[in-house]
């Protein structure tokens, strides 16, 4: 596991982004919910996000931050990866990010239209009040390690609440130092 400081501007930038993404009704809707806990949930999977990239650069990994916080119009205009390795693997940031949650999840309509090649696991520290994650309380960012595609296969689909999903516990993940050799390895640009 590797642990990445999270500062305010990366918070405020996630946070604006989450808002903005959400209240312009540009993100795809899997599940029945409310526009906070939308908020909440696209917040703290871009944080995620950031904070692997923060540790492609802290490992002088020179991966450009590109269109990750463009909006791009329609709610089914989604991304098909979030990283991609020199190499052409994909890669797909999850995030844990209450105190009791221990697994990334995939929600299987994902899993299945636009497979990754990689799912990395990311555990927020923040503070979590009346089942609302308090944003100025996120100060660091544990990043557990990966798992393959083929890996999450082998699980069974579980149904969490309103979603079916592929799970796996964030201590059954593979060091994230063997899934960084990818983005070093000599191939094509990302």
């Amino acid at each position: 596991m590797v642990s990445i400081k999270i500062d305010q501007e990366m918070v405020q930038r996630c946070l604006n982004f989450a808002n903005t993404i959400i209240l312009t009704n540009n993100q795809f809707r899997r599940i029945d919910d409310t526009i906070e806990q939308r908020i909440e949930r696209t917040f703290v999977g871009k944080l995620a996000e950031l904070a692997f990239l923060e540790l492609l650069h802290q490992n002088n990994i020179e991966y450009p931050e590109g269109d990750m916080f463009t909006i791009y119009q329609g709610e089914n205009n989604v991304d098909h990866f979030d990283f991609i390795t020199n190499n052409g693997f994909t890669v797909d940031v999850k995030s844990a990010s209450k105190p009791f949650h221990s697994r990334i999840m995939i929600p299987i309509d994902q899993f299945n239209r636009i497979p990754k090649h990689f799912y990395v696991g990311v555990k927020l520290n923040g503070t979590v009040s009346n089942d609302k994650i308090l944003t100025n309380t996120i100060t660091r960012a544990e990043i557990y390690g990966y798992c393959t595609y083929q890996a999450l296969q082998q699980t069974p689909t579980e149904n969490y609440g309103a979603l079916d999903c592929k799970a796996i516990n964030l201590n059954n993940l593979h060091p994230i130092k063997y899934l960084l050799q990818l983005f070093q390895a000599d191939g094509s640009e990302h």
